[in-house]
């Protein structure tokens, strides 16, 4: 298929529906938790999360929604970029981009965060990438997927 943006757009609004975009910051938050949960191991201090923030930290994992500057707003912010939305500011996209990367690939000893290939496929990632790269550099992936349908 040839793509305009107007079409590869309108492709990913069909793909990323709420619920999608609900389920990958689940399952993203589930990642981070798990972490969070190795590192206060790793400092004997397995029993530091107080029992207000656990139950804080599960209704987040339930509604996919954390008040503040976080995660799940980077997300949200990239997901609305891959749906179409225009970014208004690119410094602001690079932060929420930085905030992702952090958060999921840059080991404690690393200055800089270690990104796998896969990556790039996953929900998260396509829309990364047409956040940080534009909509023309996910073409081929929308093939694949419209060849697949």
């Amino acid at each position: 298929m040839t793509w305009t943006k107007k079409t590869a757009f309108a492709k990913l609004q069909d793909i990323y529906t709420d619920k999608v975009m609900q389920d990958e910051k689940r399952r993203i938050f589930q990642q981070v938790y798990r972490h969070l949960y190795e590192h206060l191991d790793d400092l004997a201090v397995k029993k530091g999360m107080k029992e207000e923030a656990e139950k804080q930290l599960k209704l987040f994992k339930e509604y996919t929604f954390m008040p503040g500057d976080n995660l799940f707003q980077s997300m949200r912010y990239v997901f609305l970029i891959a749906r179409g939305e225009k970014e208004t500011d690119p410094n602001e996209t690079e932060r929420h981009l930085n905030r992702i990367y952090r958060a999921l690939f840059q080991p404690a000893g690393l200055k800089n965060p270690y990104i796998p290939d896969s990556f790039w496929t996953t929900t998260l990632g396509v829309a990364c990438l047409v956040a940080q790269e534009g909509v023309e550099s996910v073409y081929p992936l929308l093939d694949e997927i419209v060849e697949d349908e």
